[in-house]
């Protein structure tokens, strides 16, 4: 897989309850990975950058030393002040995983390999959680096995 991004466009606008599962395989030498919660690039922007407004930045970094940490965070043409917690959800880079995230009034969840529990992350929104247009995943991912958007709401 290309080192930067995988994209997928929203089928359409999220909306409260909806879910994006994402399942694929690091690297087993990863030493970084994130997921971007993107809103609407700039026609004058090239391609390669990272998109100028991005409603959450979900990042998880690996430490020569064995240790790794989850990073949140959004960017409002500038990156704001990151949140930085304790990896908990991919402790064997070997392994395949299962990453679910719910969008709520106030903040996203984040589960690692079901929705059977509390949520292992939460993220405050920053940005309009309505405007995400696109999903982009980067850098230490060896394939992306699946992406599939949940729906609360069917009616239409």
């Amino acid at each position: 897989m290309s080192n930067r991004p995988f994209t997928a466009q929203l089928p359409r606008k999220p909306e409260f309850g909806d879910e994006i599962l994402i399942r694929g395989k690091l690297k087993s030498d990863a030493r970084v990975v994130s997921v971007n919660f993107c809103l609407p690039r700039p026609a004058q922007l090239p391609d390669d950058q990272t998109p100028p407004h991005i409603a959450y930045h979900f990042k998880t970094i690996f430490h020569d030393d064995g240790s790794s940490a989850v990073i949140h965070n959004w960017k409002n043409c500038v990156w704001q002040d990151e949140t930085v917690e304790e990896n908990y959800w991919m402790l064997d880079r070997n392994e395949k995983f299962t990453l679910i995230f719910r969008f709520h009034e106030e903040v996203f969840k984040v589960f690692a390999e079901d929705t059977q529990h509390t949520p292992d992350y939460e993220f405050v929104h920053q940005l309009p959680m309505e405007n995400i247009l696109q999903i982009e995943i980067w850098d230490d991912i060896e394939y992306i096995e699946e992406i599939a958007f949940k729906y609360k709401r069917t009616d239409y």
